[in-house]
Formats: structure tokens, C-alpha cells, sequence
């Protein structure tokens, strides 16, 4: 992938600067970076700490050879990428299903992707990240449930965290292209700190159950009280100890 990186100092939202970039024909490879975002977004629409100069805030365009129904798994990609380079800082991270990346059980980093597509398939997805670097990238009323690198003693360059996320995703893009979801999978179950835990759903599917692996099309496997396995495609997932849930 030939990286085409294009910082600002100030924006809405690099994922929304990405997706408009897309619209208008922009190859794959462009990677929006801003030091600040003033309407970042994360999951079911929430709104996104960006504070300048504390984060790591990137949206990458991508056309990836995939299915609009596999474009979900785009996320899963950038989770793992992520996950990789924060364990190479030294630093235990893990995946909480479906995406975002914990340590210690507090939030570190989430992932938020849209695409487009038409009747022919899929035309483009952009998939966004914001990876909490310092002090300040949290606000403190979450401090139980978020956590930035600096809390682990670590302080890496951001410039090589990108680059180092970007091989990561890149690799990862290209194994769901060329051997599909199998392998990431198998990944993901290993790093997934649900995996074997008691876990409640809510939010969509509301469902309680021990989460026993990642399906072929990313959903969350869950074992209920009953016996009968279900299949979690949404919803907020809580497990005690992580992200404050006790």
C-alpha cells in the first residue's frame, strides 16, 4: 500500500474528511491525521474525546476487494493492527469485541468504519481509529474506564505508532482479501479478553452468556444458560473487569 498521509491541525472529523475523499474518487491509501477533531465519533454514534496533541486521530480510505457484507470486517482488521502495534510499546493490549482495544481492562483505543458501495458491490471504506497517547486524552470521570499509553510508562513517538499501525492494517486487509476471515479470526479469538468469560448484552441484542469465540462473519458466539449458542451481531458488551464494569 502506498501510504498517502495528509495531516491537518484541526478538524469535524477524520473519518467524515476520509469518507468525502472517497466519494470524490480518491485512491486507496489516503490517510487523514489531525491533531484535533472537533465532532470525533465512535460507536452508535457517540461522540469521541479528541483533544489536541494527546491522541493519535487517523482515517484510512481503502478499496478493498470485498463483499459489502464483509466491509463490516474491515473493523477487525484495524482492531488487530492496533492491538499488534501497542503490544510492540510493551504494552498488554487486548481486543474487546467487536472493536475497541483495552489494557488493563480501560479503553486505549476504538475503531469506527463506514463504506459505501452499490449493486456491484463495494466501492470504498474508510476505517478510523483514535489511540489515547497522554494524559488529557480521556476526561477524568472516565479514568476508571479509559487509559492512554503514558499510564503504562510508555511514550512513543506518534509518527512511528502510525506507520506501524498502517503495516499492521495493511497486512491484515491483505490476508482478508487473498484467504478470507478464517485467519484473522483465529487471531482475534486468542487477543478477544471476552473469550471464556460470562459477558452481558445490551443495547441491541440483549442476551447474557459466556462468549465462546468470533463466527465466520465476526459475530460474537455466546453460550446461554439454556445451552443454546447465540449469535451477537450488535450491541454494547460488558465483562467484569473490563471498562469499569464490575
Amino acid at each position: 500500500m502506498n501510504w498517502d498521509i495528509r495531516r491537518v491541525r484541526e478538524t469535524g472529523s477524520t473519518n467524515e474528511d476520509a469518507f468525502l475523499l472517497g466519494r470524490s474518487g480518491a485512491p486507496a491509501g489516503v490517510v487523514c491525521v489531525a491533531e484535533s477533531q472537533r465532532s470525533g465519533r465512535g460507536r452508535m454514534d457517540r461522540s469521541w474525546f479528541s483533544p489536541p496533541g494527546v491522541g493519535l486521530y487517523c482515517s484510512v480510505l481503502l478499496r478493498p476487494f470485498l463483499s459489502l457484507r464483509d466491509a463490516g470486517l474491515l473493523s477487525f482488521c484495524a482492531a488487530l493492527a492496533m492491538t499488534d502495534t501497542v503490544r510492540a510499546c510493551g504494552v498488554p493490549a487486548s481486543v474487546k469485541w467487536p472493536n475497541d482495544v483495552v489494557c488493563d481492562g480501560r479503553k486505549i483505543c476504538g475503531i469506527l468504519s463506514a463504506c459505501e458501495g452499490d449493486g456491484s458491490g463495494l466501492r470504498f471504506a474508510v476505517v478510523g481509529s483514535g489511540l489515547n497517547l497522554l494524559p488529557g486524552s480521556y476526561p477524568q470521570e472516565l479514568r476508571s474506564r479509559a487509559a492512554c499509553l503514558a499510564d503504562f510508562g510508555v511514550n512513543p513517538e506518534p509518527e512511528e505508532l502510525l506507520h506501524s499501525y498502517l503495516d499492521a492494517l495493511a497486512a491484515n486487509v491483505d490476508t482478508l482479501e487473498r484467504n478470507g476471515f478464517s485467519p484473522l479470526r483465529r487471531r482475534l479469538e486468542k487477543v478477544c479478553v471476552l473469550i471464556s468469560r460470562p459477558v452481558t448484552v445490551s443495547g441491541g441484542q440483549n442476551a447474557e452468556g459466556v462468549a465462546e469465540g468470533i463466527g465466520d462473519h465476526g459475530e460474537l458466539l455466546l453460550r446461554a444458560a439454556d445451552g443454546s449458542l447465540l449469535s451477537i451481531t450488535c450491541g454494547d458488551v460488558s465483562v467484569r473487569g473490563v471498562n469499569g464494569y464490575v
